[in-house]
């Protein structure tokens, strides 16, 4: 058997018809390689220029400085630097101070924010707004003065984003605190001198 095998192997005709199997089989492989290169190279671009993009959003989050108030903040959690940010929120929110609202839309416009950077716009009492339903539609462009603009429409309650007055200590808190233990140090100074 091996040696049939062997016999028609040697023949000329026969080797020349395996070399040329092999060489239309490697040719049919390059192109398949080279076909599916190519969509690899073309997803690599896109996932690349997605990647370097902007992405804004905006939320009502939990204030560092009362544990009863939000702030409206606007967030570009993308790679890339937003231009000429335009927010519109659904109902408007109340002011702080407790001045009727004139508006029905709150509108705000940011020329540039430049990614992973929060901006906070407006600080309100929770207990104002805690049963509404807000719609906010933001766009923004990729490059200053650009007719492409990417638009982002959704809803949002302010329960998203509130702890409930559980808040991270700020500098003002700090200082606060360190305040406090002065005072106690000093008291207790005063006290050891008296004796």
């Amino acid at each position: 058997m091996i040696e049939s095998l062997f016999i028609w192997v040697s023949d000329p005709t026969n080797t020349q018809l395996i070399a040329a199997g092999s060489t239309i089989f490697l040719v049919i492989f390059t192109g398949i390689l080279a076909y599916f290169t190519g969509i690899l190279a073309k997803q690599t671009a896109t996932l690349a220029k997605m990647t370097s993009q902007p992405f804004v959003v905006c939320n009502l989050e939990s204030s560092i400085v009362d544990p009863t108030a939000l702030n409206l903040t606007l967030r570009n959690s993308g790679n890339g630097t937003a231009f000429d940010v335009k927010l519109e929120l659904s109902p408007s929110l109340p002011a702080l101070n407790g001045d009727p609202v004139t508006d029905e839309k709150l509108t705000r416009n940011v020329s540039l924010l430049p990614p992973k950077i929060t901006l906070g716009l407006q600080v309100v009492k929770s207990e104002k707004i805690s049963d509404k339903i807000f719609i906010a539609k933001i766009s923004w462009a990729s490059r200053p003065g650009a007719r492409k603009r990417e638009t982002l429409s959704y809803s949002f309650s302010p329960s998203d984003g509130f702890q409930g007055g559980v808040s991270t200590k700020g500098a003002h808190h700090i200082a606060q605190e360190v305040e406090k233990i002065r005072k106690i140090l000093e008291k207790s100074n005063e006290t050891q001198q008296r004796q």
